[in-house]
Order: structure tokens, then C-alpha cells, then sequence
């Protein structure tokens, strides 16, 4: 159905001081008491109402949305007012960012200097899964240049019933905020409105035409009488008309999603549906918001991997499909017999400053954070002391990467980035071919989720497998060759979804988390199914039968002493020698957390140690790569 929505502009402007006179006055019988500063230069004292944007919102939990307090000027145009902001539920920044890890309806209120306050309601709701299609209302409209209307969307599941869902607003002229309030170009024209959810997989576009305003109607003349017409003489009833031919209501675009790898091809194609349901030909224009599509619908995807939409136009009408972009795997490198056969094992922190701490000598893995000032150096030291080096760009406290509270991918990508340098470019890839480097880890333990210990990411949901792809794909794009991967139990972060870029998971093994054959297994078999490679870990410093005698010393059977805080024990050497043996040998490459100078001087664990490298000398090596 379509509807048009008029602007009575001479309307709005001759009411502009009454309107805000009143708001004035309201204010005032309030018995707010402080004094008013001068507001925006040239905005008169009678137009000085503040409002947010937007005024009532639905939102899924943990997504984001931008709250603005605007004015408008005497010219009608929009000026942005500094706010102090609050909300009764959930979190906002100083910049007006409000995001809720729980479900439920909040207040956001937005003060500036002395001014009045204005208020927004806003409904957080959980996020829904099994949701297939989206459907915006109206889906069609006609709008005079300058007008507002208000969209709003449905989700809807396989079996066709509706769920409220949380979505991103865009439209190509125009305006239009994050609850769908949209504000038609002063240029007339056909522009489409776009309602994607939050993860960006589902998308729906309907055309707004936007037409000129009318102009005011002229004032009436009297007219002079006329004398009354002799009664018409009545005509014969017409004949019944044909029936109407059915129009083309939609246009469906195929496929209506896609996933693609950069720079690969995919054909797509557009039919209309008319009022009769039927569907029949129609002439389409093809866009793309990144890659290219020809007049055949043929769409080439770009370099750069992410989320992109795919347009048909015909006749007003449009239908939108979501295509997601992953760089394409490189392929594996050839690792020469020079730097040694089998598979690398040995702790985190290994190096002090640009050295090797002492009783290291029998590993030939190290796990390591770098800088942009260091990498090339540890890169360097490693290939003349034949150690292997997995990476930690973007190592260190989570804090260097949260805003809030909450895991901001902006400083993350700061910090990835500043790696990007030729020199850089040519140490990494020279020490991929060598062998030298196993890969680089994006991220240590997305699973941990909450607030205020600094050891987490945000609230639950914040991280998924899905977002720390995107952190891969990125380490990918600069280092095209570099294996990237993640840092986390294999069994307790979205064990049901899969990564489709990281190219492994490095999982840590304790003495609580049960038998250790099991362990190993489950790994394997994920790895399998998910076409990842895997890189096992064991915990010695918190990895033994954990003491909760009400003594805290870990002196009994299984605990190899003080653990990094109660009640957790250091593992005792036999248990270093079954859990490495186990492990070690399965994966891509053994890491120990992490270097302690007494347990590596323990004549007891060296042995263990070198049992283990010994077994894993012989073993058959393997990269830490995508299959």
C-alpha cells in the first residue's frame, strides 16, 4: 500500500514562535530555576527547544545506538546541541553511544547547559534467532520534499511468525535516524530505504518517491450567482467494464544472501511478483555497495572483506540481498627440513627484552607479544637461535582495547594497523617461508565475558566466533600469508558455530577440566568439522589437582605447588610429562602457560620437558593453517 504524507510549510512557519513560545512557558511553569547560557551564535532565545533523536527506539541487547539532541535555527535548519547524558538502564557514553547487556525499557535523557531536558524511551529486547526474512512498513511511499515519515520493520521466521528485532537504518537521499524516522531530500526523486539487522545478514529496501510540496492554495474570490440549470436528462447505464490486468507490487531479488570470497564472482537475478502473485519479467538496474555488479547481474566481489549489499531497482520497486566477503585462503607454506622437523612446543614469555630467559633451552616454540619497534629484531634473534615465534600483535591487557567497558574494534584495528609497514611486511613474510613464525593470535579468550574485573571483552555476546573471523580476516588482508588465529578452550565459546577464517584455535588444557584423552578428541573432531587447524596448550601454573583442604599450600598428591591464586596448584612434573605426551604430538604446535624461572629450574619438570621434546621431534610437522 502506498501513502503520500504532506508538509504544510507555510503552515510551520507562521507557528514557529507561538509553538516555541509555549514550550517557554511550560519550562518555566516547571520551576526550573537555573539560568539559560546563550546556546548556539544566531539562534534566537524563542527557538531554543531541544530535542533527542530518536525520540522512542527499539533495540536487540549489547547493539549500539547513537543518541543526537538537536535544535532547529530560524531557517529551519538542524544545529547539534552539547548534552550531558544519562540513562536509567544499561550504558552511555559522553558522546550519547547507549548500549544494554540486558533486556527491558530504559529512559535516556539529554541536558545541556541550563537548557531543558528532553527525554527517550528506550526497549531493549533479546536477540532473536531463526529469524529469515525482514518486511519494512509502509512498503511504499510517496513523500513531499521536506516531510518526515516513520518506517518500522518485522522480523520474520521460517514458519512465518513475526518477532520484534533490533535493525540499522540507511536510505540513498535523504535522512533517516535510528528508530526509521525518515526526512525526505528537498530534491524530488525515487530513493530507497534500507532495514538491515544487526548482524548485517538480512536486509529489506522499498522506494520512497519524494515529490515537490504544493503550494498553498490561493485565497477565494466571492463569486456572483449563477442561475439554477434545467435537471440533466439521464444517461443509459454504462456497460460493465473488463477487469484490470494485475501490476507488478514487488521485485524479488536472488539469491537473497551470499557469502563470498574476495574477488570471486556470483550471478544474480531479479523477477518482479505482481498483485495476483504470479511472477513475470521486469527490466532491472543493478548497484552494489562494494564490489561491482554489470546490467546482467553479474557481481564481482572487491578485495576488502565484510558485508555489502546488492540492489534491484525496477520501476520504483526494490529488493536488496546481503553479500559477505572473506579474503580467500593463502596457501600453506613450505617449512624446510633446516629449520627442524617435528612440532614446536615451549612457554609464553620466553623472551626478556630481546633475549631468551634462562633453562630454555629445550623448547623450540615461544609465544610472544611484539611492537611495531620489536617485531623485526625478535623475528631476527628467533631465526639465529632456531626458535619458532607465534605472535601476539595485538597482545597485552583488554583494557587497551575497551571503550566503556565493552571490547572497541576501532582501537583494535589502531594497533593491527600500525604494523603495517613495508619493512614489517618483509620480515613477516620471509619468516612465515622459513618457518620461523607458526602464526600471529588475534585475540586471547572471547569467551570471557562481564564487567569491571578488566579480564573480560564486555557483556555476554559482545565477542562471537563470527566477530573474531572479521579480527582474522584483517591480520589477513596486511599479511596475506601469516596464519591467524585465536586463543580459547574449544569447548566453551560457541562450541555449535564455526570459524570459517581463523585458521586455528589454540586450547589450553587444566587438570579440572577432566580427562585429558577427551579433551584432545573433542578438539580434533572440531577441527575436523570446521576445516581449522588446532594448536593445544597446557596451564602448568594453575593446571594440578586444585586445593580446597581449607590449607591453601598444595603440598598433597597431584599439586606441584602454589598456583597463581587459591585454590589453584602448579602441575606436579609426571603430570607436565601424560598431559604433554598426550597433547603435544596432535596438534600444530605445544604451548606451555607460561615461563617461571623456578619451575623451569626444577631438574624434575626439565625431564618432563625434555620427554616431551624428544616425542615431538620425531612427530610428523604440520601448520598451523585452514585445511
Amino acid at each position: 500500500m502506498t501513502y503520500t504524507f504532506k508538509l504544510a510549510r507555510r503552515l510551520a512557519v507562521s507557528q514557529h514562535f507561538s509553538v516555541f513560545a509555549t514550550i517557554a512557558l511550560l519550562a518555566a511553569c516547571n520551576g526550573d530555576a537555573t539560568a539559560p547560557d546563550a546556546g548556539p551564535p544566531g539562534l534566537p532565545a524563542a527557538i531554543k527547544a531541544a530535542q533527542i533523536s530518536p525520540q522512542a527506539i527499539t533495540i536487540e541487547t549489547n547493539q549500539r545506538v547513537q543518541f543526537r539532541r538537536t535544535t532547529r535555527n530560524i531557517h529551519g535548519d538542524r544545529v547539534m546541541l552539547p548534552s550531558v547524558w544519562a540513562s536509567t538502564g544499561g550504558i552511555i557514553g559522553a558522546d550519547g553511544t547507549f548500549t544494554s547487556s540486558i533486556e527491558g525499557t530504559f529512559k535516556v535523557t539529554g541536558r545541556g547547559r541550563g537548557w531543558q531536558s528532553d527525554t527517550s524511551i528506550v526497549t531493549v529486547v533479546s536477540q532473536k534467532k531463526g529469524v529469515v526474512r525482514l518486511a519494512v512498513a509502509p512498503d511504499s511511499a510517496t513523500v513531499e520534499a521536506g516531510a518526515s515519515l516513520a518506517f518500522s520493520v518485522n522480523g520474520y521466521r521460517r514458519d512465518g511468525s513475526t518477532t520484534t528485532i533490533g535493525v540499522t537504518w540507511s536510505t540513498t537521499g535523504g535522512e533517516i535516524d535510528p528508530a526509521g524516522m525518515f526526512t525526505a531530500a528537498s530534491a524530488p526523486g525515487t530513493y530507497q530505504v534500507i532495514a538491515a539487522n544487526v548482524a548485517q545478514t538480512l536486509a529489506d529496501t522499498i522506494p520512497v518517491r519524494v515529490v515537490a510540496a504544493e503550494a498553498p492554495p490561493a485565497p477565494e474570490s466571492p463569486a456572483a450567482p449563477t442561475p439554477e440549470a434545467p435537471a440533466p436528462t439521464p444517461e443509459p447505464p454504462a456497460p460493465p467494464a473488463p477487469p484490470s490486468e494485475p501490476t507488478v507490487t514487488a521485485v524479488v531479488l536472488k539469491p537473497g544472501n551470499a557469502s563470498l570470497g574476495t574477488g570471486a564472482t556470483r550471478l544474480f537475478a531479479a523477477y518482479g511478483r505482481t498483485s495476483a502473485g504470479d511472477s513475470v519479467a521486469v527490466r532491472v538496474t543493478f548497484s552494489a555497495t562494494g564490489g561491482t555488479i554489470g546490467s546482467n547481474g553479474l557481481y564481482t566481489a572487491g578485495p576488502t572483506a565484510g558485508s555489502f549489499k546488492v540492489i534491484a531497482v525496477a520501476s520504483g520497486l526494490a529488493d536488496t540481498a546481503v553479500v559477505t566477503l572473506t579474503p580467500p585462503t593463502a596457501p600453506a607454506p613450505t617449512l624446510p627440513s633446516a629449520t627442524g622437523s617435528g612440532i614446536p612446543f615451549g612457554p609464553f614469555a620466553a623472551w626478556e627484552g630481546s633475549s631468551l630467559r634462562a633453562n630454555t633451552g629445550m623448547f623450540t616454540l615461544t609465544v610472544t607479544s611484539v611492537t611495531p619497534s620489536t617485531i623485526v629484531s625478535k623475528i631476527s634473534e628467533a631465526r639465529t637461535s632456531k626458535t619458532k615465534l607465534l605472535l601476539a600483535m595485538t597482545g597485552g591487557a583488554h583494557d587497551n582495547y575497551l571503550t566503556f567497558g565493552v571490547f572497541d574494534r576501532a582501537k583494535w584495528d589502531a594497533k593491527m594497523a600500525s604494523f603495517n609497514q613495508p619493512a614489517i611486511q618483509s620480515a613477516v613474510a620471509g619468516a612465515v617461508a622459513d618457518g620461523t613464525i607458526v602464526g600471529n593470535v588475534v585475540m586471547d579468550e572471547p569467551n570471557v565475558s562481564g564487567s569491571g574485573d578488566g579480564n573480560t571483552w564486555g557483556p555476554p555476546g559482545t565477542m562471537t566466533k563470527a566477530r573474531v573471523d572479521s579480527l582474522c580476516g584483517y591480520v589477513k588482508q596486511l599479511f596475506p600469508t601469516l596464519p591467524a588465529g585465536v586463543q580459547h578452550r574449544h569447548d566453551i565459546f560457541e562450541p555449535t558455530k564455526s570459524y570459517r577464517v581463523c585458521d586455528f584455535v589454540a586450547s589450553q588444557y587444566s587438570g579440572r577440566i577432566g580427562d585429558v584423552t577427551s579433551f584432545r578428541d573433542g578438539g580434533l573432531a572440531m577441527a575436523r568439522r570446521d576445516g581449522h587447524a588446532i594448536l593445544f596448550a597446557m596451564n602448568i601454573m594453575n593446571g594440578g589437582v586444585q586445593d580446597k583442604d581449607g590449607i591453601w599450600d598444595c603440598t598433597s598428591a597431584g599439586q606441584g605447588g602454589l598456583g597463581t591464586y587459591s585454590p589453584n596448584c602448579r602441575m606436579t612434573a609426571d603430570q607436565v610429562r601424560d598431559v604433554g605426551l598426550t597433547l603435544g604430538p596432535a596438534g600444530c604446535g605445544f604451548m606451555i602457560w607460561r615461563y617461571d624461572a623456578t619451575f623451569m629450574a626444577d631438574p624434575a619438570n626439565q625431564q618432563a620437558f625434555r620427554d616431551i621434546g624428544t616425542r615431538l621431534a620425531s612427530a610428523t610437522s604440520r601448520a598451523c593453517r585452514r585445511s
